[in-house]
């Protein structure tokens, strides 16, 4: 379980360090499930729930921790105050540190626009806003960034729910998050069993679920509620999505996550990674794992003008059965996901949600044809975004690696593969409405690539900054059957994105909104020391710049 989850369901004990004295900077508050961004579809702070900030002199140097009920609404020196209406409703602390803190804003706190502000040994930061609502769940995830496998207990109460701690149809699933909404009695107290009032629907797969069995605080617990359903029929794959959508109006939804189910017993048969590693896994072994992807974006934006982008990515990362949580790949097939990349997706900020691995193996030094150096980001996790087309269907392009302090040298060749996959009945700039689910359509595509799959992207910007850094902006993606031609995107997943705004190219207005249609390459695989497996792969996306409004 991971840190700032566990800090939510235990109460213990930190010593306290005095820090020294600095100025106390703060951005928004953000759901502590969710990390929805401000101004996003299902963003909002809700009344009773528990929320999360960091920035920098918020508390003390050392993690500092509220050890009994009742909260307080100061702890280690830090408070956070919330004004609504011109009235201040000082927040229950939960935990702080010299860099993030979390507290639950009291249920009694009216809706509406205000503002919050930290102090911390005296010193105040500047207002920030905050947006109060009546609810907004957002789910905790094993990867703390509110995406990816869901931090939810398998089927046997023990372990958390993986690749291969999977669930089954009909199982009874609890749903750990915060946002449901306010309660009657007392935030700083330990809650009581009982339905928080109001509409909840969840979403599993394509489906709601038509069982919710329970959907309130956690008993015995402050601001921490859960959401008891039953898994429908039919549902399957390593990546289900699972979303919440509280207080009955479409696209108020904190976030996507996943969580991993099969027909029967208790691993998955469609992760990226191969059934063999995920049978290492469910034996107790630990395995390594490199992912490397070359991709290629052309989406046509204006009437006489595409938009190219290709860039190569890399993670290498180790699982244990204990985090093949993090083992998060893709979402499975027939289904869609959509995540808050307003401030940078997965590991890397590229527009891919293929991976959102720990990436901690140093592979040392990667290259792609010798010429194009890839940038290594952190341990394990590699990236290059490349100005212009560099990638082309057919050609061979090899990936070599020098070797670093877990990975060794590798070299591995990849015969790219031809696209044949395009999307009917989309034309540039064209209207698609939010309101609703969305029907694709396409032609051709290849059954031997990806498992006879396509893979559909979208995203929507609401906005460019003067650095042409995107605001409030959703990445969605889907994996569907090629044979099908079809495909619908769910309105609960497309409710996600925000209202495409436009940017200009030379004086002539665009869309900050595209979808695309690709399918990737049967993998190659390559071996190195350090892992058990390695697969490179490539993927030819193409489609249309749009405005979802």
């Amino acid at each position: 379980m991971h840190k700032r989850f566990a800090r939510l369901l235990v109460i213990s004990l930190f010593p306290t360090v005095a820090a020294v004295a600095q100025p106390v900077l703060a951005i928004p508050a953000l759901n502590s499930a969710s990390y929805r961004t401000p101004g996003m579809p299902g963003s909002g702070i809700a009344q009773g729930s528990i929320l999360y900030i960091y920035g920098t002199g918020v508390g003390p140097a050392s993690f500092t921790q509220a050890s009994a009920f009742p909260l307080l609404t100061t702890l280690g020196g830090t408070s956070i105050t919330v004004t609504v209406g011109g009235t201040q409703y000082p927040a229950l602390m939960l935990y702080t540190s010299s860099n993030q803190a979390a507290a639950i804003l009291p249920s009694t706190t009216p809706v509406g626009s205000g503002t919050y502000t930290v102090t911390y040994n005296g010193q105040t930061s500047a207002p920030a806003d905050i947006q109060v609502v009546a609810s907004a769940f957002g789910i905790y995830a094993v990867n703390e960034r509110g995406s990816g496998q869901a931090s939810t207990w398998a089927k046997d109460g023990i372990h958390l729910n993986s690749i291969i701690n999977t669930f089954n149809p009909g199982d009874y699933v609890t749903l750990w998050g915060t946002g449901l909404g306010a309660i009657n009695g007392s935030d700083a107290e330990g809650a009581p069993f009982g339905n928080v009032p109001g509409s909840v629907t969840v979403y599993v797969g394509n489906t709601a679920a038509s069982v919710v069995t329970y959907h309130g605080r956690s008993p015995g617990f402050a601001g921490l509620d859960q959401i008891d359903f039953q898994i429908p029929a039919g549902v399957t794959g390593c990546a289900v999505p699972v979303a919440v959508q509280a207080g009955g109006v479409l696209g108020n939804i904190g976030n996507i996550a996943t969580i991993a189910v099969s027909d029967s017993g208790q691993t998955c048969s469609d992760s990226v990674m191969g059934q063999d590693l995920v049978n290492k896994l469910a034996a107790g072994q630990t395995v390594g794992f490199g992912y490397i992807r070359l991709e290629s974006a052309r989406e046509q934006t204006l009437s006489f003008e595409f938009f190219t982008g290709d860039f190569v990515s890399a993670t290498f990362s180790e699982y244990t059965p204990g985090n093949a949580g993090l083992a998060a790949y893709d979402v499975s097939s027939g289904y869609c996901v959509a995540v808050d990349c307003s401030n940078g997706c997965a590991n890397n900020s590229y527009e891919t949600l293929s991976d959102s691995s720990p990436a901690q193996l140093d592979a040392g030094a990667l290259s792609v044809d010798t010429s194009l150096p890839l940038t290594q980001f952190s341990g394990g996790d590699y990236g290059a975004v490349l100005a212009g087309t560099y990638l082309f269907p057919g050609f061979t392009h090899t990936v070599s690696g020098t070797g670093g302090a877990a990975v060794g040298a590798f070299s591995q060749s990849d015969l790219a593969s031809i696209p044949s996959a395009m999307f009917t009945g989309i034309s540039t700039n064209q209207t698609v409405p939010l309101s609703g689910d969305l029907t694709v359509q396409w032609t051709g595509g290849d059954p031997t690539l990806q498992n006879g799959q396509v893979t559909i992207g979208a995203i929507s910007a609401a906005g460019l900054t003067a650095n042409n850094t995107a605001t409030l902006y959703e990445y969605l993606q889907c994996t569907a059957p090629a044979s099908a031609q079809h495909f619908t995107i769910p309105g609960w997943v497309l409710s996600a994105l925000p209202p495409t705004g436009t940017a200009q190219f030379q004086g002539i207005p665009y869309a900050l909104g595209w979808i695309w249609i690709g399918q990737y390459n049967k993998p190659t695989s390559f071996s190195a020391k350090g892992l058990d497996s390695g697969i490179v792969t490539d993927i030819f996306q193409n489609g249309y710049g749009v405005l979802f409004q």
